[in-house]
């Protein structure tokens, strides 16, 4: 082990931040909290990589769905089907069973990449690593191919909760405004512990960091985070947060946290820096699972704009999404006001059936090799909420024309398809090119579809997630399995002149060749697609598959793919 240098400030003085830290709590579930803990430096320290025997995978912690039955979809996609219209650059093995020096330690994976300048980072549980964005070729940190996902934490704020903490749920991210990486996970051993690292640098192999230690909203077990960047320019600009809160010690669900932390004073290494949360409770309706909007343009947002959030599916009917708005009006005093509470603003959806037959997920997708079925979380949307602002004014030219500009959300979830499968519905929101309100998105639905392959084949597709290049087309990643096919990667798309909800003939990263038995039906829990910061034309997108049938041996791709019309 070497030693870590620190540059500049290494950890605020204890009282100080002590004194920082207190919440101050308003009657309406909103407190203000800062860091616990912040250093600042140059990470040289390597962990020891841990070698696990078989460990027990976490349970799921669900969120009760009201099962309807079964309603015809009127978006599932019946069309012809279109040929596959994009082609892929290369897929690499990531972090997982047969890469170098590194063990499975639990299930599920928790797989997440971001995509910098010149290098693309995947985390998953419980360790990241640092490839060559043009290639796939592994970028060695400190002398190891992938490395612990707390070692910045302990290199720079040694003895905290976030130091002697690995424990998961994380996510990767490139702040494509700033040109930084942000990685953060939270701690479940109870006080509890948000962790936040941001790059100094745009290059992440130059490992230097901010890092903090942030409290959790009352104590309560933070379940499922996820993030999004909304940087904006405005007074909302900011990286926010929502997680499930299960209360103190897990006693029970509290409702969904929503969280902004004041971005500029991360990026600029405050210690100072604040966090805004708010509870959207229990009452008088289940409120859970949120996505906050997660800039992918190199458009920003209207810099007076909300942040928007998405989520509580299945707790209205089977009809409808929550969608909740964040604006501060001052980080330094807590002035924010988190609306839409109590489930009072809704999206308008085609009808749809829950996952697993109407019960909103569960272990019901089929796989080859076992019995054992797989976990497909559908109750709850999957990761990420992406958001595209495009570029004014509308003059850009292409054969057809580009669409007038208009800002976008994306987001997917699993569903039941036409022969009982799990399918993927996936959707785009459009709002007009100016300052909107979140309730312009309420009948804001440009299209939706719902994916049972082109043309159905009767397989279970499950655990999707979507983006857009800077053309508007459209590239969905999933699993898919069955009881004669091993559980495998896939992806479908669409350029922005096909038919409106629909995609393409899928095309496989890779076909698994192993199924996973037992490991707690844990599948996931998330994958995740982002599009190339430098083109804004090349995807990348990251999951899970099997190689062996084996109990904890989870492997993981990642794949590189452009459709020809984006230059």
């Amino acid at each position: 082990m070497t030693r870590m240098k620190v540059m500049g400030v290494s950890l605020l003085a204890v009282g100080a931040l002590f004194l920082l830290s207190l919440p101050a709590t308003a009657a309406n579930n909103t407190t203000l909290q800062h860091a616990t803990a912040f250093a600042a430096g140059h990470v040289t320290e390597t962990l020891p990589v841990q070698h696990y025997g078989l460990h027990e995978a976490n349970p799921a912690r669900r969120i009760p769905k009201p099962n309807v039955g079964v309603v015809t979809d009127q978006s599932i996609q019946h069309s012809e089907p279109y040929s596959a219209e994009f082609n892929l650059n290369y897929h690499v093995l990531g972090v997982g069973h047969g890469f170098p020096n590194y063990t499975v330690p639990d299930a599920p994976p928790d797989t997440t990449l971001a995509v910098g300048a010149t290098e693309v980072v995947q985390w998953v549980n419980v360790s990241y690593a640092d490839f060559n964005k043009a290639t796939g070729a592994i970028i060695p940190l400190n002398g190891q191919d992938s490395t612990p996902g707390n070692t910045i934490w302990h290199a720079l704020l040694p003895g905290t909760l976030c130091a002697n903490n690995n424990d998961g749920d994380i996510i990767v991210k490139y702040d494509r405004a700033a040109q930084r990486w942000f990685l953060t996970q939270n701690v479940f051993v109870s006080p509890y512990a948000t962790c936040i690292a941001v790059s100094q640098t745009s290059t992440f192999s130059d490992n230097l960091w901010y890092a903090y230690q942030f409290p959790v909203y009352q104590n309560g077990f933070p379940d499922y985070p996820k993030w999004g960047i909304w940087s904006s320019g405005g007074q909302s600009d900011g990286y926010y947060s929502a997680h499930n809160d299960f209360g103190p010690g897990g006693s029970g669900f509290q409702g969904s946290v929503a969280c902004g932390y004041d971005r500029a004073k991360l990026l600029a290494g405050s210690g100072s820096a604040e966090q805004i949360c708010h509870l959207y409770s229990t009452n008088p309706n289940y409120q859970d699972s949120l996505l906050p909007g997660d800039r992918e343009s190199p458009i920003p947002p209207p810099a007076n704009q909300d942040e928007f959030y998405i989520g509580s599916l299945g707790d209205i009917d089977n009809s409808h999404l929550s969608l909740y708005n964040v604006k501060i009006n001052n980080w330094s005093t807590g002035d924010a006001t988190f609306g839409c509470d109590a489930d009072s603003c809704l999206i308008n959806i085609q009808n749809f059936t829950g996952a697993c037959n109407g019960n909103y997920g569960g272990a019901c997708v089929p796989q080859e090799g076992t019995t054992d079925k797989l976990d497909s979380l559908g109750d709850r949307l999957m990761y990420r909420f992406v958001y595209w602002e495009d570029q004014p004014p509308a003059n850009a030219t292409a054969t057809p024309p580009i669409p007038a500009p208009v800002q976008h959300w994306y987001v997917a979830w699993d569903v039941t398809g036409d022969s009982g499968q799990n399918a993927v519905r996936w959707m785009e929101v459009q709002a007009n090119l100016k300052l909107v309100d979140v309730t312009a998105l309420e009948n804001g639905v440009y299209q939706q579809g719902t994916y049972e392959g082109s043309p159905a084949d009767g397989n279970w597709r499950w655990m999707g997630t979507l983006s857009t290049d800077k053309t508007h087309d459209i590239l969905l990643g999933f699993s898919e399995s069955n009881t004669n096919e091993y559980p495998s990667i896939a992806v479908a798309g669409r350029k922005f002149t096909d038919a409106r909800g629909t995609l393409s003939a899928e095309v496989f990263a890779v076909q698994g060749s192993g199924g996973q038995p037992d490991t707690g039906n844990r599948w996931g829990d998330y994958s995740t697609m982002a599009i190339d910061p430098g083109d804004n034309c090349t995807f990348f997108y990251t999951t899970e598959y099997y190689q062996v049938t084996a109990t904890f041996s989870w492997s993981t791709d990642i794949s590189s793919w452009k459709f020809p019309n984006c230059h």
